[in-house]
């Protein structure tokens, strides 16, 4: 297992800080966040350390991918929320505060504080299929 020293995350996975875990494999832990946005949040992280997407095996991700869909369902069981939020943050300017990869499990329900929200007004103006078209071939591109 590859880790970084000056991780917090590769430090829960050694056992030099403690956390409470939901579930554990080879290549995952599932713990609770110590910052819960609702009650139930959990995290999920591969055991070897990757900053984020951009630098993910493949394979571990698609580990990572089958156990975040074992760990939604078991917080939807327990919590019965409205919905479940997934999310991951991508480098510092996506709000990503710990370069350790992981995904958040957030439980939700109506009138929560905390939420996915988009700005206000951002549907009053569909983008242009020429547009669309322009910027999926720049991300076509990039590959």
């Amino acid at each position: 297992m590859t880790n970084n020293e000056e991780c917090l995350f590769c430090k829960i996975i050694q056992g030099e800080i403690p956390s409470t875990k939901v579930f554990e494999d080879d290549k995952v832990l599932a713990f609770m966040d110590i910052y819960p946005v609702s009650e139930g949040h959990c995290l999920l992280i591969p055991k070897d350390h990757y900053a984020n997407m951009f630098d993910v095996d493949k394979d571990v991700l698609a580990h990572l991918s089958k156990r975040l869909a074992d760990l939604t369902r078991m917080v939807n069981r327990a919590f019965k929320p409205d919905g479940v939020l997934n999310t991951v943050a991508n480098g510092p300017g996506a709000g990503q505060e710990i370069p350790h990869l992981h995904f958040h499990v957030i439980p939700r329900n109506k009138g929560d504080e905390f939420g996915f929200r988009f700005p206000d007004g951002y549907r009053e103006k569909m983008a242009s299929q020429e547009d669309l078209k322009k910027i999926a071939s720049k991300i076509t591109e990039a590959i």
